[in-house]
């Protein structure tokens, strides 16, 4: 039988090896990875006296129209290779689900490797994360309008100038100290940051390419204005001596490509990921509502791994706030996959009703649409 349990410190060589495995990512570069969660953060999977996998959990925040909700990150998780596929995993899930929902957290989120195995215990896909590519050459025309100043992303100052800079989005982490030192120091490899202006900047490495040239990537970027954004293109492409492309996360309608003159940037990774409700009545009260949106909704959530909060609810919307009472008529049928994505506002109510997560008459289908109706949600960051 296995079971689930909070890592010893001892234990961290046995998590490690399994962990090297699962992700193709040499041992030695995760000693790092545990330095910035702590050993409180990891869970092991237990065959008797054996650790057959495990995870790590951050501790952050996400912005859900302007406001922070807490967000245990899930990340790392890993199973033995021959104890894959025999609900290891839906099992270590399910017990760190049980955990965060004694804690008090709102909301589960990862970045899956398989579907499958997350929508068992209840995570939907509920937003994304894109990656751009750009030749260099067809950044020749942009010119500083900002100063741009060099930092080292690693130094505390820095972080503390980048963090005091950083506004995210819809969908967006609230970062914790762990995010920013990934963002500043890799595993592996270099990173360098540069202020722009008053209130932007950018943080690059560089990646292999034909040797003796390297790419840019960029990893993390904020250009509030068009003139900000024009002057860390500039930046970028005053490395194309040595480099070909740039490639950039960002938003699926990223404000970097409309700056472009023309047509010549694709799309190199779109990643997707998962959000899971853990505690349904305090997420919505959490997260920021549009100030125009008002109404009553009636839903009934089924969720067999998280029962507190299955049952009805009546959820009330306005001036941006909204307050959640048990009872109701249940009129919008919710399961556990559908609350992640229409709480992102990744997916409409009527488009989970044609996923077949939810269903409800068609009057408060559209008021659930009204009511949800935010920008597309989307990360910059893995974790």
């Amino acid at each position: 039988m296995v079971t689930i349990r909070p890592m010893a410190n001892d234990e961290w060589p046995a998590l490690v090896e399994i962990l090297a495995q699962s992700f193709n990512f040499p041992a030695p570069g995760w000693d790092s990875f545990r330095a910035r969660l702590g050993d409180e953060n990891f869970r092991v999977a237990c065959d008797g006296a054996r650790i057959v996998g495990g995870c790590g959990i951050y501790r952050m925040g996400q912005v859900w129209m302007g406001r922070s909700v807490p967000l245990a990150g899930l990340a790392g998780v890993g199973v033995a290779p021959d104890m894959r596929g025999k609900g290891v995993a839906r099992t270590m899930m399910t017990s760190v689900l049980r955990e965060l929902r004694a804690s008090g957290t709102p909301i589960a989120g990862l970045y899956p490797a398989s579907w499958q195995v997350y929508r068992a215990a209840g995570y939907e896909l509920a937003g994304e994360r894109v990656q751009w590519e750009l030749p260099l050459p067809a950044l020749a025309g942009f010119r500083a309008e900002l100063p741009v100043v060099q930092v080292d992303p690693a130094s505390p100052e820095a972080t503390a100038a980048l963090s005091s800079r950083y506004r995210p989005a819809h969908g967006n982490l609230d970062r914790s100290p762990a995010i920013w030192e990934r963002l500043g120091k890799p595993h592996v490899g270099s990173r360098y940051a540069w202020l722009v202006g008053d209130d932007a900047y950018v943080i690059l490495g560089h990646a292999p390419a034909d040797a003796p040239h390297w790419d840019i990537e960029v990893f993390d970027l904020h250009a509030p204005t068009a003139t900000a954004g024009r002057t860390i293109l500039s930046l970028l492409s005053g490395h194309r001596s040595l480099s070909d492309k740039v490639r950039w996360f960002g938003s699926p309608a990223d404000a970097l490509v409309t700056l472009l003159p023309e047509p010549q940037v694709t799309v190199a990774q779109h990643q997707r990921w998962m959000l899971r409700l853990v505690d349904f009545p305090a997420a919505l009260v959490g997260r920021g509502w549009p100030l125009g949106a008002a109404g009553e909704l009636h839903v009934d959530v089924e969720d067999a791994l998280v029962p507190e909060h299955a049952g009805t609810w009546v959820i009330s919307v306005s001036d941006g706030n909204a307050v959640v009472r048990p009872g109701g008529r249940g009129e919008l049928k919710l399961s556990a996959r559908s609350l992640g994505p229409l709480y992102s506002g990744y997916l409409s109510a009527t488009a989970l009703v044609a996923a077949g997560l939810a269903s409800g008459p068609a009057s408060t289908l559209s008021l659930a649409d009204t009511l949800f109706a935010t920008p597309t949600p989307w990360m910059r960051e893995m974790y």
